[in-house]
């Protein structure tokens, strides 16, 4: 697992963010967002990689999201 979410917009997302938790380590540490075309935030989550397309790749076709932004340097900037 590269990434995990810990937070949604979607309410049935609820069970997947619990169990993601459960695997919140040292290792997740590169924070990300997704947002969909209209620039609404749809999760975060904690990436195992810096500046990682795998949690846009895996996300977009089930929620419709279009970008990710790490947060770099104090500043949350488009991949």
């Amino acid at each position: 697992m590269t990434y995990i979410l810990i937070s949604s917009i979607f309410p049935e997302d609820k069970e997947r963010i619990e169990k993601d938790l459960l695997f919140k380590s040292e290792k997740y540490k590169y924070p990300f967002r997704l947002f969909d075309a209209d620039g609404i935030l749809y999760f975060e989550g904690l990436s195992t990689k810096k500046n990682s397309s795998d949690p846009l790749d895996d996300e977009m076709d089930n929620s419709g999201c279009t970008d990710i932004k790490y947060f770099i340097n104090g500043t949350w900037e488009l991949l």
